[in-house]
């Protein structure tokens, strides 16, 4: 059934849900064919099914035209043989099963009174829109009803409470508001009730209690309020019950216990508060019980896995106390445990068992104790294992090796000794190791080098010694690595620079000596250096200064001297940041200046040296310019005479290699690659011309872009610092700006070259409610802040700087992994050498800074604006429209908006994790910030690119958070709120 659709995604229970759906979907499959198949047989009331088609047909003429054309065999008088209809064994029409047929309209044309023989309709999966009308209390025979993925809206009927055959009631996934009608309580046979993902509001009626044949309740994803009747005790055949994602609050009540029946039972993400009531106990058959993110205190029920069957536990992000439940030691049919987030206690070595088919466990951030136990060697199917923020003690096992599957292992912040064990190595899944914030000895083992997929090392903070081994350097695929405070010797190895992909390198705090390494400048994308308070001499390697992509450096603590390297995170640099060296010299403020040597204080005798050497040197440079510009001007005439007369026979093609890729692609290749760029490659169209997709025979894929230049017949005047150009741009690098590989022309023809992105704009993206499904809070997250450090990289580190001029959500392209890639950047100074002179507006609206408006120059705090703009467009799954305007004008009404009610609804905002809200809410502050009028007021890329990587705590739930609170500019910091999701 359509309707199953609405679980693809949600947590193991919905594996219930959809098999109850499927049994349904199935029998009502069967009896539509055994009904159709037998209509042969019997006489038909040709009255009754003539007026039966004619209600279906003016129906049809009602919907949408292309609903009509999926439609086409609805014509005649005999609805037995239209698509979707099966009859009963009278002729009349008792099934409508069109699920999933694309139908666009709504419901109004539908004269249910005339169809009073249906027993089941299923409309599930379409793009029906409008109020269920109140008349479909007239299909008095209906026992099976899904509506669920449409598009309805208003609130529910209460005349669907009359239908009390009804077996099967599903509304989900639509847009129903409003409360549930008391009224659904009359459905005396009722077996399933779906609800979920909708609006509805307030409590919840007292009677659905009186649906004793109720099996399955599913009412999560709402705006529900209130507390659970009590009266739900009465429910005893229910099975499956999920009251999750609402503003359900009050202690859970006793009651609940009488429905020994239930297998799921999900009331995570509500405000229930106080201590479980001890009836739960009498819930023994549950495979699924989700009780995360409440307020819930006292002990957890100790026979939770009394009946052997629990699959799914998790209790995570509430203020649960006491033991482990007794039960768990022996729950072998565990798959998923979550209990992070509480105070429990108890030995961790007596509280838990042998789980041969546990996948996930977390237990961080309690007061366990005890050891680690052999018994973890028998989860050979645990793919995680956090139990960090404990007490526990001892070592580590050597068995954890024996864990095949592993892949994330944080066991950081405990009290273990010993030494790690070698057979860590063997974990050849390990994709993230913590074991930071212990007392471990030892060397570390060189067999961690074996860990090809290892991503995030952190072994801070213990009692490691020795030197680092070399290995580490075969670790390809290290984003993080931190080894700080630790008593580690000796030189940095040059091995670390082979881990061309990390991001953070932290060694702080140890003991290493020598100095630093030139391998180390290979790490092009380091972000973060940390190599303070350690005893490094001599200079930083001048090749530090290709390091673009960092954004924070730290070698205070050290016998450093020297220049420091002329990059911006060494330029901007805090004092503090590299205080307490020997000899260092630069352009930061406590620091002397370097002289033209490098030295601070150069005697005078090698000042004498120095100066005959530079004249020797000048001399000899003198006459080798001469010989050298000789040269050129006799080259430069024969090039004169060849280019008149290749010009004068006009019968070559002039094609221009494409720079930065070795002349390999030219136009004739580009057009064989497009087959005359027809419009099954069109990509799209921006401010400066069409987008063609490429695929060149060697395999290698394009973007190429023909300029509205080109084909205006507008000629490019000067090739020279046009050319000149392309070479700056493609010399660009960045992870977040798209390759620009450069341009190749024929006659009046320019195109532009970049690399092909798979996802296409950001903008496509969001306008896909598919695919802004799966482009969730971490990548969106992910996006702006990889948007703000491109920006910040074309304002300061490019030279001269690089101002965009039209950043849009179309010109922003995402990879495979969701990652941004900035495009168009330059484009318009490089067609519009002249631009910044120009006396129009330059930009998108609904981008473009206000003072724009009287000022034709951009500015870099034009693309700020342009900046905020796209950050809450992200968040907000659209662009913001009167939100940038209210700002602007700082309009009351707006700022009394919650931030809760502008996020993406389709990404459910109450679902935030508490990681990702923080991360929300700093974007959007950032964001407010940088539409601020005046543009002197803004900040500059480099501080928001800054903010982005700090995780910032806040002291308030986010659905306390106002847009007037962030828009406040006296609210710099964010220390006065706490999210709490």
């Amino acid at each position: 059934m359509a309707s199953s659709f609405l679980l693809s995604n949600r947590s193991p229970f919905a594996v219930f849900f959809f098999f109850s759906l499927f049994l349904v979907g199935t029998t009502s499959f069967h009896g539509v064919v055994a009904s159709a198949s037998s209509t042969s047989l019997f006489a038909i009331d040709a009255t009754e099914n003539k007026d039966e088609a004619e209600a279906l047909l003016h129906w049809k003429s009602t919907l949408a035209n292309r609903s009509q054309s999926l439609l086409s065999s609805w014509h005649g008088h005999n609805p037995c043989r239209f698509t979707g209809v099966a009859c009963n064994d009278h002729g009349a029409i008792s099934h409508l099963s069109l699920s999933s047929l694309g139908l666009g309209g709504t419901l109004d044309g539908l004269d249910f009174s005339r169809l009073t023989n249906v027993v089941s309709f299923d409309l599930s999966n379409n793009s029906i829109h409008g109020s269920i009308p109140s008349s479909i209390g007239n299909l008095s025979k209906l026992n099976f009803l899904d509506l669920c993925f449409n598009k309805l809206s208003g609130n529910i009927p209460p005349s669907i409470g009359t239908q009390e055959t009804l077996h099967s009631l599903y509304l989900c996934a639509n847009q129903l508001s409003g409360p549930i009608p008391p009224s659904l309580g009359n459905l005396c046979n009722l077996t399933e009730l779906g609800l979920s993902r909708n609006k509805l509001s307030g409590p919840i009626p007292r009677e659905i209690s009186d649906l004793s044949n109720l099996k399955s309740l599913f009412l999560w994803e709402n705006e529900l309020s209130g507390s659970i009747p009590s009266e739900f005790g009465r429910l005893n055949s229910l099975i499956r019950l999920d009251l999750s994602e609402n503003n359900i609050t009050g202690p859970i009540p006793s009651e609940i216990g009488n429905l020994t029946n239930l297998t799921l039972l999900n009331l995570a993400n509500n405000k229930f508060f106080g201590s479980l009531p001890y009836e739960f106990n009498k819930i023994t058959r549950l495979t699924t019980l989700h009780l995360y993110n409440n307020e819930l205190e006292g002990e957890l029920p100790k026979d939770v896995c009394l009946g052997g069957s629990l699959q799914y536990f998790t209790a995570n992000n509430n203020q649960f106390t006491g033991p482990i439940p007794t039960s768990l030691e022996n729950c072998s049919t565990l798959i998923r445990l979550r209990l992070d987030g509480n105070q429990l206690t108890g030995n961790i070595t007596e509280a838990f068992g042998i789980y041969p088919h546990s996948d996930f466990i977390d237990l961080s951030s309690n007061r366990l104790n005890g050891e680690l136990s052999w018994k973890w060697k028998h989860c050979r199917n645990l793919t995680s294992l956090r139990i960090s923020n404990n007490d526990i003690s001892g070592e580590i096992p050597s068995i954890f090796g024996r864990m095949a599957q592993l892949q994330l292992l944080n066991l950081s912040s405990n009290n273990l000794s010993g030494e790690i064990p070698r057979e860590l190595g063997r974990l050849s899944m390990l994709f993230e190791l913590d074991l930071s914030n212990n007392s471990i000895m030892g060397n570390v083992p060189s067999e961690i080098g074996l860990l090809s997929h290892l991503a995030h090392l952190n072994l801070a903070s213990n009692n490691l010694r020795g030197s680092i081994p070399g290995q580490l350097g075969s670790c390809k695929s290290l984003l993080s690595l931190n080894l700080s405070i630790n008593k580690f010797r000796r030189s940095i190895p040059l091995e670390i620079g082979n881990t061309q992909v990390l991001e953070v390198l932290d060694l702080s705090c140890n003991i290493l000596s020598e100095n630093i390494p030139g391998e180390l400048a290979k790490l092009r994308n380091l972000q973060v250096l940390n190599i303070s308070h350690n005893s490094l001499s001599g200079s930083i390697p001048q090749s530090f200064g290709d390091m673009s992509a960092l954004t924070s450096i730290d070698i205070s603590y050290n016998d450093l001297e020297g220049p420091l390297p002329n990059v911006k995170a060494f330029n901007e640099a805090p004092f503090e940041a590299i205080q307490h060296n020997k000899g260092l010299c630069g352009n930061v403020v406590g620091l002397s200046k370097c002289n033209s040597t490098g030295s601070k204080k150069p005697n005078r005798h090698v000042g004498a040296k120095i100066t005959i050497i530079l004249i020797l040197s000048f001399l000899g440079f003198l006459l080798l310019s001469c010989t050298f510009i000789v040269l050129i001007i006799v080259y430069n005439r024969r090039r004169r005479i060849i280019k008149r007369e290749d010009n004068e026979g006009a019968t070559d093609l002039d094609f221009r290699r494409i720079l930065g890729y070795d002349g390999k692609v030219f136009y004739d290749r580009i057009v064989e690659a497009t087959e005359g760029f027809d419009s099954k490659y069109y990509v799209g169209e921006g401010a400066y011309g069409i987008v063609y997709k490429a695929e060149i025979s060697e395999g290698q894929t394009f973007a190429v872009k023909q300029t509205r230049s080109s084909r205006e017949g507008t000629e490019i005047a000067d090739l020279v610092p046009f050319e000149r150009e392309i070479q700056a741009l493609s010399n660009i690098r960045h992870r977040n700006i798209v390759k620009f590989y450069g341009f190749c022309s024929h006659a009046q023809r320019c195109f532009l070259v970049y690399e092909y992105l798979e996802r296409g704009s950001l903008r496509t993206t969001l306008n896909d409610d598919q695919r802004s499904i799966e482009f969730g809070w971490d990548k969106r997250i992910n996006v702006v802040r990889g948007v703000a450090d491109a920006l910040s990289y074309m304002h300061r580190e490019c030279c001269p700087p690089l101002i965009h001029r039209d950043l849009t959500s179309n010109n922003i392209l995402l990879d495979r992994d969701y990652e941004a890639h900035v495009s168009d950047f330059g484009t318009a100074r490089l067609l519009r050498p002249d631009s910044s002179n120009w006396t129009t507006i330059a930009g998108t609206i609904g981008y473009i800074a206000p003072e724009l408006a009287y000022s034709s120059v951009p500015t870099e705090k034009c693309d700020v604006y342009s900046f905020g703009v796209i950050a809450l467009e992200t968040i907000m799954g659209k662009h913001p429209g009167d939100y940038v305007s209210r700002e602007c004008s700082s309009s009351a009404q707006s700022k009394l908006m919650m931030l809760k009610d502008v996020l993406d609804q389709r990404l459910s905002p109450s679902r935030l994790g508490l990681r990702d809200a923080q991360d929300v809410v700093l974007i959007a502050k950032l964001a407010f910030e940088c539409l601020q009028a005046n543009p002197r007021l803004r900040p500059t890329m480099g501080q928001v690119s800054r903010e982005l990587r700090i995780q910032v705590p806040l002291d308030m739930p986010l659905s306390a958070v106002s847009l007037e609170q962030l828009s406040d500019p006296n609210l710099k910091k964010f220390g006065a709120f706490q999210v709490m999701s």
